[in-house]
């Protein structure tokens, strides 16, 4: 089925219940009740085979009877097993979208699965989006149309603001949505897209990246199908200028691994979805608090638009935490001008005046003191945000309206800026200081990682989007087992810096072509069968001359059949030793939600222990390369610690680019491929890669992108 538009489900002109009910307490009576409830303007119409009547409204038996030529939109609340004959009858109906609000489908096993496979079936074929099975459902905030049966609606309708929440989760995504309510934040846009037969996380921030109602999109998801659906929509909406924010769960899971690579097994779903976020500029925060905190920021506030934070408090204590916490999160605080500094003294000579400005106790008896710094602040310090803390003060009815007016004066003529306030104080109090222009936080660190968050979508949405790295005509991926030689050979023709190799099928053959290279080289078994040589005694280093090459691969021919008795020894490989430089670990594997990724970490025998990785989304070009190596925390080692030579990063960056590059090509037919290790040389002699391993899908397997056995 080609999807179409998702705006039969978002605003419908007309709306059915396929099993409505009298009762507006029951999930079947629900959706109704709110709609009439809401005032939505279209027409809508209860199904219920056993009532002429349903909430007031004329019901009918089938949706065949309904007196319309078609409807936009149909909500299912009936028993599972009848779904799919409710679909069909839907789609007869002209029926362009479905809620199916029933469950006992996917979740709940084999049949369940069955059935959600013959309810989507009966979709494509009448032309119907499906949202869920057991979804929550949806609603568009002032047009009235509530197809969910969420006890978030229970007490009156939801007020409007610019936030869109999508959730996979139904329960957890009308969590979030009551807690932003609490939060002071309204609604535009609630879905939640429960099994994702059809409709999913992805579809819904696409629709949301262009509808004019939202401004703000929070996401909750569990796993992300479609990865590259998901970027797409992500790009759409950051293009658009709307912030996502998305509290991603499942961190503690690791990926589908492919046993024979290392790179399979370090790149797990997480760290993948953490790249794709970092590359799609979607903001993943990792606890509820976090997500409540952000959007409420970015729905009240444009993003911060640099580093440089303003510190205001009652509390020199205080004053260190926010410094510790603005410090880890990437803010500056830079001083006050010392003129400023000095006219702050004069009022304050027992304070401080630096960065952070501390008022003292003065301040509860002059409240201009605190007028006269937050003015002093966005306009003599410049800072892009303040934050502030004042305690239990706010909710003192001597000092708090005082206090409120004063900070309100202070920030005419920069209301642009944004000014954060920690503070410990009743709901009907933090409402006064927001309503008024402040953010309000209880815990200041908290307000500081929310105005950091800011600050890092601010970068986001500012950038240009990437621009498409060309791949050229891909010759086709044999889908067979390739040894060393082989694939050390296909990644040179893709532009790797490959170290130059010799083979023989025995040890005489060996031992004259090793001996050929001249100085000392490295000896290794060639089989396509056995991936890491050096776990049975397949590699030997710093050999020189013929003999010693020979007794070195008669030795290792006994050790590795002895070993790998089922594997193919093809005989030997030599290349020359390299020379001195930094081990890298370049790879790249298919995943299959975001397809090709490329991991970059420390090399050698101990890249596993160490785990120092950094991961990006192929192909990248030579500045994302060099970005993956900067975040390393070995990095160091490559920009030359202790007066070592620097390592040349920007061949290092060329080698990770090919071979993402090589990845992206050959997505269809790949299943990893390592170079490990690449040695970068001292700065200007370039890198080389030292061994090489490529996995491919088994011939009988579809194209990557569906889920490896």
């Amino acid at each position: 089925m080609v999807k179409g538009s998702l705006a039969p489900l978002f605003a419908p002109r007309s709306i059915a219940f396929v099993g409505a009910s009298g009762d507006p307490t029951r999930i079947g009576g629900r959706p109704l009740s709110y709609c009439i409830r809401e005032g939505f303007a279209g027409s809508l119409y209860p199904i219920n085979p056993g009532r002429d009547e349903v909430q007031g409204l004329p019901a009918y038996p089938t949706l065949a009877d309904v007196p319309a030529a078609a409807i936009d939109l149909a909500v299912i609340a009936i028993a599972p097993a009848l779904v799919v004959d409710a679909i069909r009858d839907a789609g007869n109906k002209g029926v362009r979208a479905a809620v199916i609000l029933s469950s006992g489908f996917a979740e709940a096993g084999a049949e369940g699965l069955a059935l959600q496979a013959a309810a989507l079936a009966a979709a494509r074929t009448a032309g119907v989006r499906l949202l869920g099975p057991n979804s929550l459902g949806a609603f568009s905030n002032g047009t009235g149309m509530c197809a969910t049966f969420s006890s978030l609606l229970e007490d009156g309708g939801v007020p409007p603001g610019p936030l869109a929440i999508v959730s996979q989760s139904g329960a957890y995504g009308a969590h979030l949505a009551m807690l932003m309510r609490r939060r002071g934040v309204g609604l535009s846009r609630f879905v939640t897209t429960g099994n994702e037969a059809d409709i999913t996380v992805a579809d819904c921030l696409l629709h949301m990246a262009g509808d004019p109602d939202v401004g703000v999109i929070g996401c909750y998801s569990e796993e992300i199908a479609d990865g590259r659906a998901f970027l797409k929509a992500a790009e759409a909406a950051r293009a658009a200028g709307k912030p996502v924010v998305m509290l991603k769960v499942g961190r503690s899971e690791e990926g589908r691994k492919a046993a024979q690579s290392h790179t399979a097994s370090l790149a797990g779903d997480d760290a993948v979805f953490v790249a794709a976020a970092r590359t799609a500029g979607v903001e993943r925060v990792e606890t509820t608090q976090a997500f409540v905190d952000l959007l409420y920021t970015l729905c009240r506030r444009a993003p911060v638009v640099g580093d440089r934070l303003g510190v205001l408090t009652v509390s020199g204590g205080a004053g260190v935490l926010i410094a510790d916490a603005a410090s880890a999160a990437g803010f500056r605080l830079p001083p006050m001008p010392e003129a400023a500094q000095a006219a702050i003294l004069s009022r304050i000579p027992f304070g401080s005046a630096v960065n952070p400005i501390d008022t003292t106790a003065q301040a509860m008896n002059d409240p201009t003191l605190v007028r006269d710094a937050t003015r002093a602040m966005l306009g003599d310090g410049g800072y892009d945000a303040v934050v502030s803390f004042f305690m239990n003060w706010p909710d003192s009815p001597l000092i708090g309206p005082g206090l409120r007016a004063a900070i309100v004066e202070g920030m005419a003529g920069h209301e642009q800026r944004t000014v954060a306030m920690a503070m410990n104080a009743s709901d009907a109090t933090q409402r006064a200081f927001d309503e008024a222009g402040m953010l309000v936080f209880a815990d200041p660190s908290q307000a500081v990682e929310a105005l950091a968050a800011s600050r890092r979508i601010g970068i986001a949405l500012a950038r240009n989007a990437a621009p498409e790295i060309p791949l050229g005509i891909a010759v086709p991926l044999a889908r067979r087992n390739y040894d060393e030689a082989e694939a050390v050979a296909l990644l040179a023709q893709a532009g790797m810096p490959m170290t130059r190799i010799v083979t023989g099928a025995t040890p005489d053959a060996i031992a004259a072509a090793g001996a050929a290279l001249g100085g000392p080289v490295a000896l290794k078994i060639l089989s396509p069968d056995i991936l890491h040589k050096s776990d049975i005694g397949g590699v030997a280093l710093k050999l020189e001359g013929a003999p010693a090459l020979r007794h070195a691969a008669e030795a290792m021919h006994a050790r590795c059949a002895a070993a790998a008795p089922q594997a193919e020894i093809r005989g030997f490989l030599a290349a020359p030793m390299a020379g001195a430089g930094v081990e890298l670990l370049i790879g790249a594997r298919i995943d299959h939600a975001f397809g090709p990724v490329v991991t970059v970490g420390l090399g050698g025998v101990f890249v596993e222990i160490f785990r120092d990785i950094a991961i990006g989304l192929a192909p990248l070009d030579e500045d994302e390369a060099l970005a993956l190596l900067r975040s390393l925390r070995s990095w160091p080692l490559l920009a030359g610690a202790r007066g070592k030579a620097a390592a040349d990063v920007a061949a290092a960056a060329r080698a990770i680019a090919a071979l993402s590059r090589f990845a992206a090509t050959h997505r269809d037919d790949l299943v990893s491929v390592e170079v490990n290790p690449l040695v970068v040389h001292p700065d200007g002699q370039g890198a080389t890669g030292l061994d090489a391993v490529i996995v491919t899908r088994p011939p009988e397997s579809g194209p990557a992108g569906e889920r490896m056995p």
